[in-house]
């Protein structure tokens, strides 16, 4: 059952610091909203420190008082003032008065509203202007608590934000190692078929006669070449062809310390792939060449794309080309 907030022993506890956080929560959130609330909570802080200057508290209270209310500055003055309030003498002494009726226990309120009622102007006017300054100042602590409170709840709000993007960088950083992974397991075996396709080519004859040079397969790409312009070039391939060799034209100017090379069908399908190339100069001419087995090759149309690496720089796309395949 919930617990009701109106009770000035609950509220007690709050300022004691004894309630759990949830009961604390629902206090502050109700003062913040309710000012009749807020004075409530206000006048029985009031009460409390009375009863702290009046020793009227257990150990148990007193301790905590100490602990938990007194940890604030302005809270330990007015706890001064009202400790200066009790040394202040009565001027006036309230009159016996003859009770007819049975007796009944005083509230607060009216034990408050005797003892105002029996001090002269001046002590009266003092006693006022020590409850008001006493009524503002809790009122500004708790309103400074739910402020503070607030911050708190943005500040974790920004750092589980923070901690989200942080965690999503990782995860794109981790996706780009395993694409550039498989990228060198592709590669790799595509260069150790290449290496083994050679070997057969070495190992095919006899101890007598000399093996027969493999067939190779050439063709020359040169630079401005769209998909759509012109005749594509073409490259015939015997059917005893075993390598092919794409010399691959660039102009003179470019300045790149390495090349990559990919190549695919018109389809899209990645056929080879090469990095770390570099490129020759002949006489005016410049040119990446390419072998790989002719086996990596079918009938049809191809794409190749050429990109360069200056030293320590990102891949830059320099050209595409394009030729077709036609076996004999």
């Amino acid at each position: 059952m919930a617990a009701d907030l109106n009770n000035e022993k609950l509220i007690a506890r709050y300022l004691l610091g004894e309630l759990p956080e949830e009961q604390q929560v629902a206090i502050e959130d109700r003062a913040f909203t309710d000012k009749d609330y807020l004075a409530l909570v206000t006048a029985v802080e009031n009460d409390l420190i009375d009863e702290y200057v009046r020793n009227e508290l257990s150990a148990t209270e007193r301790r905590q008082f100490e602990t938990r209310f007194l940890a604030s500055a302005e809270r330990r003055k007015r706890v001064e003032f009202a400790k200066a309030l009790a040394r202040v003498p009565v001027a006036a002494t309230v009159p016996e008065r003859t009770v007819v009726s049975e007796p009944s226990r005083w509230s607060w309120r009216d034990s408050l509203y005797a003892f105002i009622s029996g001090l002269n102007p001046a002590a009266k006017f003092a006693v006022v202007a020590v409850m008001l300054l006493l009524l503002v100042g809790g009122a500004w602590l708790l309103t400074e608590t739910l402020r503070l409170r607030s911050q708190l709840t943005q500040l974790q709000a920004q750092n589980q934000a923070q901690q989200n993007e942080l965690k999503q960088q990782v995860d794109a950083e981790r996706r780009r190692n395993e694409e550039l992974n498989a990228r060198l397991t592709q590669e790799k075996q595509q260069r150790e078929q290449s290496d083994e396709s050679l070997r057969q080519l070495s190992e095919t004859g006899d101890a007598t006669n000399p093996p027969p040079r493999p067939v190779i397969a050439a063709l020359t790409l040169l630079p401005g070449l769209s998909r759509g312009g012109g005749e594509k070039p073409h490259l015939v391939m015997q059917e005893d062809a075993r390598l092919v060799r794409l010399q691959i034209g660039i102009d003179p100017e470019e300045q790149y310390k390495t090349f990559a090379v990919e190549l695919r069908t018109a389809a899209g399908r990645q056929v080879w792939t090469r990095e770390n190339l570099t490129a020759r100069t002949r006489g005016r001419a410049r040119a990446v060449s390419l072998t790989l087995p002719a086996s990596a090759l079918k009938s049809g149309d191809y794409e190749l794309r050429l990109s360069g690496r200056q030293e320590g720089g990102e891949s830059e796309d320099i050209g595409f080309y394009y030729f077709d395949v036609k076996k004999r």
